[in-house]
Order: structure tokens, then C-alpha cells, then sequence
């Protein structure tokens, strides 16, 4: 099943290449999703930010960051290992259809596109 969750992304606002979809909203605006298989679920993440945005956010991140994850389900952000901010949501496989997969997908995708342009005011990820 390592690789069926590609042959699941059959939308037209879904685009697969490699471990990467790209999630591209009405308005033109996309965000790139990567997607890992971990066993039993598949492991959803985005870029909401680079290191140099997250520097310049300054000290008041942390707490907004916190504040999303309040406010936000199926979606956690975090300062990753590379001092970016990140996105991760998990997707249980058992009984997973393509509709659930799009809808996790999309999810992620707007949650982070909308917190880097909260940030930034820009579409770069």
C-alpha cells in the first residue's frame, strides 16, 4: 500500500510528484504537501514558513503559534528541527478513501497556506 495513496489523488486541484502533492485552491494560490508512509497512516506535512520568516516574526510566534494549534483541528504546527515552521497532520489508513485523503490533503494545505500569509502576506510555499 506504500504507494496507493498516489493512485487516490485523482483531482484536478491535486497534483502528485514523488512523495510531494501540491493542494491548488480557486483562487490560483497552491500549497505543497509532503506525504510519508509510516506504516498504518500516512504522515501529512507542509512548510508554513522558512527559518529567515520565522526570525523575522520575532518573539510573539511562539504564542501565536500556540494559539493556531488551539484554534485549528486535524492540523499541528511546530518549529521543526530546521528552524522552520512546519505543518503535520497524521491520516489513519485503515478504511481510508480517496474523499478522506483529499479532504486531510486540503486541510493542511489551506491551514498552512493561510498562517504563511498571515505571516507573510505571500504565496511561496
Amino acid at each position: 500500500m506504500a504507494s496507493d495513496w498516489k493512485a487516490m489523488c485523482t483531482s484536478a486541484d491535486l497534483s502528485v510528484s514523488d512523495a510531494e502533492v501540491t493542494v491548488t485552491f480557486p483562487d490560483q494560490r497552491s500549497h505543497r504537501v509532503t506525504v510519508t508512509d509510516v506504516g498504518d497512516a500516512l504522515l501529512l506535512n507542509a512548510i508554513v514558513a522558512r527559518p529567515a520568516t520565522v526570525r523575522a516574526a520575532g518573539e510573539s510566534l511562539p504564542l501565536d503559534t500556540w494559539l493556531r494549534n488551539r484554534a485549528v483541528n486535524l492540523v499541528g504546527f511546530r518549529i521543526d528541527e530546521k528552524d522552520r515552521l512546519a505543518s503535520e497532520s497524521w491520516v489513519p489508513k485503515a478504511g481510508l478513501s480517496a474523499e478522506e485523503l483529499h479532504f486531510h490533503l486540503r486541510t493542511i494545505a489551506i491551514e498552512s497556506d493561510r498562517f504563511e500569509y498571515a505571516l507573510t502576506g505571500q504565496d511561496v510555499e
